[in-house]
């Protein structure tokens, strides 16, 4: 443990030993900073330009009214641009916007005229929650690097929404800053006062700054979006496209110190084995813990963690996952949300089912223990279902030299579970090693931001002598370099990485990193592996290169290559579902932002891609076509189709021999109703078909969202998924050779998801959500592989006879009289989880929550599903219920 944090404090000092050299290197105390529109280029229209006015700050009352003689002299931002639905279109309505700014904060005024101010629409929600309102926002590039900035809005009814912009074009809502807005309503329309403290920015020091700015308007009755410095979805850019803010002079940047402290007090009551020693009808719940953001300099934020507490989060959806892959479950916690965009690393090619691949993935920090107990049927053992975190923190910012700096290191803690045997003193086993985790991200900017440069590096460690007894890995470290390159009148984008991946840890534990489904190095017929369970090591890489037109005119298209060789591992921090493989991909589409005959917006896409495995095995050769675009009447549709060709499959035998795996074709589609609507509705399927085996895939969801008033939304949702597939996997058979086992699937899900949000205020709201699962599945029709490649679906299997033996099936898979048995793999999963949060923001940055959660857990022996009896059955099932009490307070200015 010593040597690791040993090498994560190496990484802190570094990083701020060497900033301010940086930072002292590029101002002179003069500069304006960059010259206007460089980032763009020459043929770019020039940016719009705001001087602001020096204010005492204790001469502005945030009231949403510009009753101050400071803000008549201000100079006002007006003629407003459409962003949609006309691109480049005037505004419908008029808005001006003025900037003060004082010696703490940044005061922005924006007024939005209205010709039918009855008609102005506010929804009251939670913070940050998307709703049909108006809008008056502020986007500031304070760090003046045209590639981030910090975007400030409000709707007419005062509820807050704060983004942080990064890469031009990205988003990050997880962001929250603590700042202050007033709104007031009149007769000419609606009209919105910011106050933004500087420590919620990041910007360089220097006597007189340039500030990258934006105004934004949205007009709910219109779905219009208006702009000051306007842009469009052709340029591929947001963030370099903000006009400039200047005049601002002598601004000393805040030293930046918040503590946010918490206590958390609760009970958690439900069914149990009451001959379980451990197990209590009440389980009483209690924590305390804080979080601190410090400012190391003025462009670089240090956030701590120390015993966090996520019980305020939503409980995950329910799954049933019958493959061999792991199941990508998003990330909420806040503190892993928040500022997470400078840590992602997508190891994706594109949004298809690979798009959740990347090198780090929070969720692996404070996962539930990966160890189980072995014990003997009268023994009783205790653990718990997550591992603690102990603390956690990050460096985050960028300095004006532009280099973006990211680091993270965490620390969990070893998780023991408490054995009671039926005779005897009870003892602790380990189910979790002490771990640490580490990210380091890097990356310089060029050319005002159209080039770049990174490096990221990832790192676990873990106490060796428990991870040894887990057959877990002791050491795990990735890393390497990216870049873009913008070219062609910034039209055009180069870009690409290379990763190196080195894990290490016992024979054991590397053993099963080589039979883990990445990569089976143990398949039978895998003559470019080398199998070797005596492996302490095993190092790999992925590499990706692709080149694309993303702005300028309708047209894109793109094409490059990726690649994974067999031992590239990442899953100990990142998440990882495929090796061993080198994919040519191209693209080609038409994208319409403005409108065309009976679209408002239109994309398509055509796909295609080739695939082989490090052995030479064609192992995916496909394409597919898709669409999404928008009718004038502000309905929404989107469809595609996808075509697999015939291949050979690694996985499908789960370290057997390769596999013919048949042709399929996957849809999908859906539609949405007008979102301006008091009740819309969206409809959305996908499917496959896989004629050759007769098997058939089809998932239908409906949804329909009502606001029956100006506080209240209501959303409810369903899910039928219905699947046949004749070679669902059931089981490996050894006897003097390995027998892959097949079934024929019947399997049935049905679910829904309701939610019911209501606000008081701004400040005060109540979140419902709930969620009942069930899922059932039968098996028929039984075979084994024969001829995994033949070139007949029929010939790759032979039908075995079953007999049922209780929970078992009896087969004579050798023909020698013999029968092996294998368990009955139907299944039924009933689930039903729930939550209830009342959120109080009792002044701003501190916020009180009570919470109510409630689980219901069922898994009858029944495989043929039931409607009736299954929803019947789980909620007769006895619940669980949590009630907690989570206070925090904000310190800080």
């Amino acid at each position: 443990m010593s040597k690791w944090v040993g090498v994560v404090g190496l990484w802190l000092i570094t990083l701020m030993g060497s900033v301010p050299a940086g930072v002292a290197a590029f101002q002179d105390g003069s500069s304006d900073g960059p010259p206007r529109a460089r980032w763009a280029g020459a043929t770019a229209p020039a940016l719009p330009v705001l001087n602001a006015t020096r204010v005492d700050d204790e001469t502005i009352e945030i009231d949403g009214r510009a009753d101050e003689a400071a803000w008549r002299t201000a100079q006002a931002a007006s003629d407003f641009i459409q962003f949609e639905p006309v691109e480049g279109a005037p505004a419908s309505e008029r808005t001006e916007a003025r900037v003060l700014y004082g010696s703490g904060a940044l005061f922005v005024f924006l007024k939005a005229w209205e010709s039918r101010p009855e008609e102005i629409v506010g929804q009251l929600t939670r913070r940050d929650q998307g709703s049909h309102s108006d809008i008056l926002g502020v986007v500031i590039d304070s760090y003046f690097d045209r590639r981030t900035a910090f975007q400030f809005a409000v709707n007419p009814v005062g509820v807050k929404h704060d983004v942080y912009h990064f890469d031009d074009t990205s988003e990050d809502s997880g962001w929250d800053a603590v700042w202050n807005v007033e709104t007031s309503i009149d007769a000419d329309g609606w009209s919105a006062e910011f106050r933004i403290p500087y420590s919620q920015l990041r910007f360089r020091e220097g006597a007189r700054q340039t500030w990258g700015i934006n105004f934004i308007r949205r007009i709910a009755r219109h779905q219009e979006m208006t702009v000051w410095a306007p842009s469009t979805r052709s340029d591929g850019a947001i963030v370099s496209r903000f006009g400039e803010l200047r005049g601002l002079t002598d601004i000393d940047t805040p030293g930046r110190m918040e503590v946010l402290p918490y206590t958390l007090a609760g009970a958690e009551r439900g069914p149990g084995d009451t001959a379980d020693p451990f197990y209590r009808t009440t389980d009483p719940i209690g924590a305390v813990g804080a979080d601190l953001k410090y400012g190391v300099t003025s462009d670089l934020t240090l956030d701590v963690t120390i015993n966090p507490d996520f019980g305020q989060v939503e409980a995950d959806p329910a799954q049933v996952n019958l493959s061999a892959l792991e199941t990508f479950l998003p990330e909420r916690r806040p503190f892993f949300v928040e500022g997470s965009s400078i840590f992602n690393f997508s190891l994706a090619l594109g949004d298809g089912d690979g798009a959740v691949e990347s090198l780090f993935y929070s969720r692996r920090i404070g996962r539930a223990p990966q160890g189980d107990v072995d014990i003997a049927d009268d023994a009783y053992s205790d653990a718990d279902d997550r591992t603690t975190i102990y603390a956690a923190w990050k460096l985050s910012g960028k300095t004006a030299g532009g280099w973006s700096i990211g680091a993270l290191h965490a620390v969990t803690a070893e998780e023991r579970a408490i054995v009671a045997p039926a005779t005897g003193p009870r003892y602790h086993e380990a189910v979790e090693p002490l771990s640490n985790y580490g990210v380091l991200r890097i990356s310089k900017d060029f050319r005002d931001g159209r080039s770049a440069v990174g490096l990221i590096g990832t790192g676990t460690r873990r106490d060796a002598d428990v991870a040894e007894a887990l057959e877990l890995r002791s050491e795990a470290y990735a890393g390497g370099v990216d870049f873009r390159h913008r070219f062609g009148a910034d039209n055009w984008q180069l870009s690409g990485y290379l990763i190196g991946s080195r894990v290490s840890g016992s024979p054991d534990a590397i053993d099963r990193t080589q039979r883990s489904a990445a990569r089976y190095y143990q398949r039978p017929d895998a003559e470019h592996l080398t199998y070797d369970p005596n492996r302490t090591s095993l190092t790999g890489a992925s590499a990706n290169v692709g080149v694309s037109k993303i702005a300028g005119g309708f047209w894109r298209v793109g094409t490059g290559v990726q690649t994974r060789t067999p031992g590239f591992e990442v899953n100990d921090l990142g998440f990882l579902n495929e090796a061993d493989y080198a994919t040519h991909w191209g693209w080609l589409g038409y994208h319409r932002s403005n409108p065309v005959g009976p679209f408002r917006r239109v994309n398509v896409n055509l796909n295609a891609f080739h695939s082989w495995s490090y052995g030479g095995d064609r192992i995916g050769t496909g394409g597919n076509v898709n669409t999404n675009f928008q009718l004038h009447n502000f309905w929404n549709a989107w469809a595609g189709v996808n075509h697999d060709l015939e291949a050979l499959d690694a996985g499908t035998l789960r370290g057997g021999p390769l596999f013919r795996r048949e042709a399929q074709t996957n849809f999908w589609g859906g539609l949405g109703t007008d979102s301006r609507k008091a009740v819309q509705v969206n409809v959305s399927t996908f499917g496959n078909v896989r004629p050759e085996s007769d098997s058939w895939q089809l998932n239908l969801s409906p949804n329909i969202r009502i606001r029956p008033s100006g506080r209240a939304t209501f959303n409810i949702g369903a899910f039928f998924n219905q699947r046949i597939d004749d070679r669902q996997w059931v089981a490996r058979v050894e006897t003097d050779r390995q027998h892959y086992l097949f079934g024929r699937i019947d399997q049935t899900t049905v679910g829904a998801t309701l939610r019911a949000d209501y606000a008081f205020t701004p400040t005060l709201s109540v979140q419902l959500y709930a969620q009942p699962f069930v899922s059932a599945g039968s098996y028929d029709r039984f075979k084994q592989v024969a001829d995994p490649t033949a070139a007949r679906y029929d010939d790759r299997f032979t039908g075995i006879a079953v007999r049922a033996d209780g929970d078992e099936y009896l087969s004579d898979l050798d023909g020698d009289a013999v029968e092996e048995s294998f368990d009955d793999p139907d299944f039924n999963v009933r689930q039903f989880r729930s939550n209830a949060v009342l959120r109080w923001e009792y002044r701003p940055g501190s916020t009180l929550y009570v919470v109510w959660s409630q689980g219901r857990d069922d898994s009858p022996d029944a495989g043929a599903f039931d409607l009736a009896r299954d929803v019947r059955g789980l909620f007769d099932t006895h619940p669980t219920n949590v009630f907690m009490v989570k206070l925090s307070y904000w310190l800080g200015r």
